[in-house]
């Protein structure tokens, strides 16, 4: 029996499963195809911006783990200082929580939703998209790509194009009791110089601490081997600073960390070393990534949303998702599926402060130790910069304050 929706979402993350709950909520028949059972792991250093909260038309606070107001700046762990601002820099929370909680919110709205089953291929015909999964064939009047930076949307329709995309790697490293360490409760580590056009974070949970590094992808291997230097090193010097006192952390750390790095100087153990450290890749759009088409769509970071400077992404992920629904819901108005509205607000909503984050980037990282000495000794730009952060300002701002050319 031919299986017919008005939309399928490949993707049950936040774009997919937000786009799925606004459409339902507005009697349009949709179907998620997610690859994964939720709850599932996400690489992800799980940090989330206030205007990003706003963005959705639901409360996640019981998903939220920490308001985060302070900032530990390090530099190859020396140089170390410390930033705090007034009002929460961002939220972090654990993805499979989060994820899991925004599907849960599709689903009650009326969106259907079958997991564990992956969009394999599709076929754009005139008046409908057939998809293709290893179980079923479904069809419906327009394909929504929302499966992240392995996007098989993103894959078939950019094919033989450039994708630019930064690598990440992540660890987590689980705790007792956070509330052993007062200032790790409000603060998150971001250390510089070890990693050319890339940073290493630190993100505490509830029971846990985020740990990873990202940067260009050709810089792969090196991002990797700083992460598991960083690790071997951080506790002893950071402690000293008054970040990680408790003896039970340096101890979990660094069995952890022996375990890693005897694996890869030995060369073996491969898959138990990917368990523990993950990889993942963030896409960013240029002018020549795909976007849209007849009957088709992307969102998040199947569209190439993600930040060039910090490789953030849930804001752009959630933005696009409302000018998605908006420009589906004119589509089925008109009877137009070219999505002409959807590539021109995104441009001007999303892919504009795009452009401007690699700016940013490539200024930064051209003298970053100089940049790190302003933010150091100038309280005004610490605080621009977290305006940035939080959302209160967009690149933009900093580009035109500062004279820079403009895009």
């Amino acid at each position: 029996m031919k299986k017919i929706y008005d939309v399928i979402i490949s993707g049950a993350g936040p774009s997919g499963s937000l786009l799925g709950y606004f459409l339902s909520k507005k009697n349009i028949n949709t179907l998620i195809l997610e690859k994964e059972k939720f709850p599932r792991y996400k690489v992800c250093a799980g940090g989330i911006q206030w205007k990003a909260l706003q963005l959705l038309p639901f409360d996640i606070t019981e998903v939220i783990e920490k308001e985060i107001y302070g900032i530990y700046f390090s530099r190859k762990l020396k140089d170390i200082f410390y930033k705090k601002y007034p009002e929460p820099l961002i939220y972090t929370l654990d993805r499979i929580k989060l994820d899991d909680f925004m599907s849960k919110k599709a689903l009650s709205s009326g969106c259907s939703i079958n997991f564990n089953e992956k969009v394999r291929d599709f076929e754009i015909n005139n008046d409908e998209v057939k998809v293709h999964t290893e179980k079923n064939v479904y069809f419906s009047k327009i394909l929504v790509g929302a499966d992240g930076a392995g996007s098989i949307i993103y894959k078939k329709l950019n094919k033989d194009k450039k994708i630019h995309k930064i690598i990440g790697y992540e660890t987590e490293i689980s705790l007792n009791d956070l509330s052993s360490y007062p200032s790790a409760g409000d603060s998150i580590v971001l250390d510089f110089g070890g990693i050319k056009k890339g940073y290493l974070w630190i993100f505490p949970k509830n029971d846990h601490l985020s740990i990873g590094d990202g940067g260009p992808v050709k810089d792969a291997l090196n991002i990797k081997k700083y992460l598991l230097w960083f690790l071997q090193n951080y506790p002893d010097v950071l402690g000293k600073q008054n970040f990680f006192q408790n003896k039970l952390i340096n101890k979990k750390i660094k069995e952890n960390v022996h375990f890693l790095s005897m694996a890869q100087v030995n060369g073996v153990g491969k898959s138990k070393i990917k368990s523990k450290i993950n990889a993942h890749f963030i896409n960013v759009r240029s002018d020549k990534t795909f976007l849209c088409d007849h009957r088709v769509l992307s969102v998040g970071d199947a569209a190439g949303f993600g930040d060039g400077f910090t490789g953030e992404g849930l804001y752009n992920a959630l933005l696009s998702s409302h000018i998605a629904f908006e420009s589906i819901v004119h589509a089925f108005s008109d009877s137009i599926f070219n999505f002409s509205d959807y590539y021109e607000r995104t441009n001007n909503e999303i892919y504009k402060n795009i452009k401007y984050s690699l700016l940013i980037s490539k200024i930064f990282f051209s003298a970053p130790f100089f940049y790190y000495k302003m933010i150091k000794n100038n309280d005004n730009l610490f605080n621009s910069c977290a305006k940035i952060l939080r959302g209160e300002k967009i690149y933009s701002d900093v580009v035109n304050k500062l004279k820079l050319i403009k895009i």
